[in-house]
């Protein structure tokens, strides 16, 4: 059986790999991409949404879901890079449609 999920490599774990210095932000009206080469030969992401700006843990759980959908599917195209994703303004379940397209956007700004 072939499985599509994301491999625990692929992934960021533990708070250090979340602060530091980041070489590349991308910005929209709900989200900011921090981007950074790794030493690793895989990418990596990391998702953070807080309670603050996602408070429905719902809607937490979907944005999150589409990140790692996003960047599964593109995983070859980044190279050795971890993306951190972060939510910089209130998501609502009315807003969840306009911010996954808003995250669609970002992310092919990050392929390029």
């Amino acid at each position: 059986m072939i499985s599509n999920k994301l491999p625990r490599a692929s992934r960021l774990c533990g708070g250090a790999n979340y602060t530091g210095r980041f070489e590349l932000k991308l910005r929209s009206q709900h989200f900011i991409l921090l981007i950074r080469e790794n030493r690793t030969q895989i990418s990596r992401v990391g998702v953070s949404f807080s309670k603050r700006y996602v408070p429905l843990s719902v809607v937490r759980s979907s944005v999150r879901r589409q990140v790692k959908e996003l960047f599964r599917k593109s995983r070859g195209q980044i190279k050795s890079r971890d993306v951190v994703v972060r939510a910089t303004q209130k998501i609502l379940k009315t807003d969840l449609k306009d911010a996954k397209e808003e995250l669609k956007q970002l992310w092919v700004r990050v392929l390029k």
